[in-house]
């Protein structure tokens, strides 16, 4: 599915003293496939923008498109292209409802039309997927109690990290062509976020449906995708690969943003003379990035420097 956003604007409040102005001509596309990054500081509207791509905003002006259609129109088709966008918000608390957890992952294929017997199939499945019964994995074809008892707990009584687990296995439930995270990995610990994001590209490059993924967290971004867009105050600043805007000190200053700590280093080892590259974005590459400018015997040529 081909999104294209034109013209973008969006005014929450307008005419009135709370009136505000969250997006400003915003232009995008995203075809089908790719893996883009949205970042930007707090109130920049990121969350704003990717509500308009699965449709749940009437823009104030501009349109965006799902494929040929206009996202947040009213009649079927536009209602069948939202079905192929999932959206999990920031805060999973938004939307979830049902009383147990295997409602609510069952409740997009149950609207689906599915017959039981596939719900139960995607259930199992999407919280296997994004770790929610990790004992499930390792007892196929028995009877897994940490499963049932999950299930049948009620979303409300869960953790943060939980919650927002729920809530994305319900999506994924639904088998979506554009899967849009709203900083998926909130609440949870560092081995959570590194197991999910994991998951998440892996079923990914699998399936090669379009992720979409909105997060502060820089060194979270440079795991997953490959091209990042930046919003400041609304607009679009900067549209590119995802190493060049991640090693972009200037620009991301610009956002309010810090680049990731890997770049950092490399950015302060070349300021001190080492000959190093600086858009190596993740801790490992950092590291066999100063090893190879180190090189045989240069430990001992620079003195002992480190």
């Amino acid at each position: 599915m081909l999104i294209h956003v034109e013209d973008l604007v969006h005014i929450y409040a307008p005419g009135t003293p709370l009136e505000r102005m969250a997006l400003r001509g915003v232009n995008v596309e995203i075809h089908p496939g790719e893996r883009v990054g949205i970042l930007g500081p707090t109130g920049s509207g990121k969350s704003t923008l990717v509500q308009h791509l699965a449709g749940l905003l009437e823009p104030t002006a501009g349109r965006v498109w799902l494929d040929d259609v206009v996202a947040h129109g009213r009649g079927a088709a536009a209602r069948a292209h939202r079905l192929r966008v999932g959206l999990a918000l920031q805060y999973p608390e938004d939307q979830i409802f049902a009383q147990t957890v295997f409602d609510e992952v069952a409740f997009g294929p149950r609207n689906l039309g599915l017959a039981e017997a596939k719900v139960l199939t995607r259930v199992h499945w999407a919280m296997g997927l994004v770790g929610l019964d990790k004992a499930e994995a390792d007892c196929p074809g028995r009877d897994c109690s940490s499963r049932s008892q999950m299930e049948q707990r009620v979303p409300f009584t869960l953790s943060g990290g939980e919650m927002r687990r729920v809530a994305l296995a319900g999506i994924l439930a639904m088998r979506p062509e554009v899967l849009i995270l709203d900083e998926p990995t909130a609440s949870l610990d560092p081995r959570g976020r590194r197991e999910l994001l994991a998951r998440m590209r892996a079923w990914q490059g699998e399936t090669g449906l379009t992720l979409i993924l909105v997060s502060h967290d820089l060194d979270e971004l440079a795991r997953v995708v490959d091209r990042a867009v930046v919003i400041v105050e609304g607009r679009l600043v900067a549209d590119g690969p995802v190493r060049r805007i991640l090693s972009d000190g200037e620009l991301l200053h610009h956002a309010g943003l810090d680049v990731p700590q890997p770049v950092a280093l490399l950015q302060a080892l070349q300021k001190a003379g080492w000959p190093v590259r600086t858009d190596r974005l993740l801790p490992e590459e950092a590291v066999a990035e100063v090893l190879r400018a180190r090189g045989p015997g240069q430990i001992a040529s620079k003195g002992g420097e480190t």
